[in-house]
């Protein structure tokens, strides 16, 4: 078994590079600029000039696909927006076409994809994964993501993971949000009613790893935890794990579309997500609440 991950230096391709190298599987990472931040062979590729370096597929066995453009790195200006589909959805197209000109056997494709699919909006419908996108940008984002991804049905089995907000002490929302709160200025956004949906870093790598040595993992799979929690809740939460008081009054909608235009709409609207599709599969979840998530984080 050999992997190939896109993506491979950030939170998640990081913590799953380290897992499978604990477990003596052999790692490979596509990036755009060489380093050795994990310690594994680097390949390099740049998919805006449709160039990649074909060494990388040499004995892969199965890919992990989380290369992608930052959603909340900067201004989602038309530009950006292109940056951020096209990052992901080109990227695959790019490896599928090698691997059918190279006539490659593939074990498996496995892809991340977002919660954002069922959009930003407001509902307290409990989404499952034969539900549609949502018409909205990051819906259609996640939507052409997917699409992407099930190109490569004919030749290998295909997963996708719909990550929630992936809760980690150095990096994301959580980070962000504990941040403020250590500051003691921290407060829920908008009306704080917007669902989190939301997964502790070790279950998702835990997840990509069951979808690798699992042939059974086939199809689209909401990866989120079982407690269904609000932006207010998750605050106040983190509030108490840090021994700091929420006082601050919640940070008004309108600032937030004013700092954030469009991208504001991924912050205050969120909805409901089951997980029950991975669970009848026999995955485990380590942390179903968001208590134990927190606590495991910062002790």
């Amino acid at each position: 078994m050999k992997i190939l991950i896109t993506g491979g230096s950030g939170t998640l391709g990081s913590a799953l590079t380290q897992k499978l190298l604990k477990n003596n599987i052999e790692v490979v990472h596509l990036t755009r600029e060489k380093n050795s931040k994990n310690d594994v062979k680097n390949y390099l590729w740049d998919w805006s000039k449709n160039e990649i370096d074909e060494n990388c597929l040499i004995g892969v066995t199965h890919i992990v696909h989380l290369a992608g453009a930052g959603i909340a790195e900067k201004a989602w200006t038309k530009r950006r927006k292109n940056i951020i589909v096209k990052s992901r959805v080109l990227t695959a197209r790019l490896l599928l076409s090698k691997i059918n000109a190279l006539d490659l056997n593939l074990s498996a494709f496995i892809s991340a994809s977002a919660v954002g699919y069922y959009g930003a909006q407001i509902s307290e419908k409990t989404f499952i994964e034969t539900d549609k996108s949502y018409e909205d940008f990051m819906g259609n984002c996640c939507k052409q993501w997917e699409n992407a991804a099930d190109k490569f049905n004919p030749i290998t089995r295909v997963s996708k993971f719909r990550l929630g907000v992936i809760l980690d002490k150095n990096s994301g929302a959580l980070f962000k949000i504990a941040r403020m709160v250590k500051n003691r200025i921290g407060s829920p956004l908008g009306n704080g009613k917007q669902y989190m949906p939301w997964i502790h870093l070790e279950d998702a790598v835990n997840l990509f790893y069951f979808a690798i040595i699992n042939n059974e993992i086939k199809g689209t799979f909401n990866a989120v935890s079982q407690e269904i929690i609000t932006n207010k809740e998750l605050t106040f939460k983190i509030g108490k794990v840090l021994n700091r008081n929420i006082w601050m009054p919640n940070v008004p909608s309108f600032v937030l579309k004013f700092i954030y235009g469009e991208m504001s709409d991924t912050i205050l609207k969120g909805v409901k997500v089951s997980n029950e599709k991975i669970k009848s599969l026999n995955f485990k979840f380590k942390y179903e609440k968001v208590d134990e998530a927190l606590r495991a984080i910062y002790s």
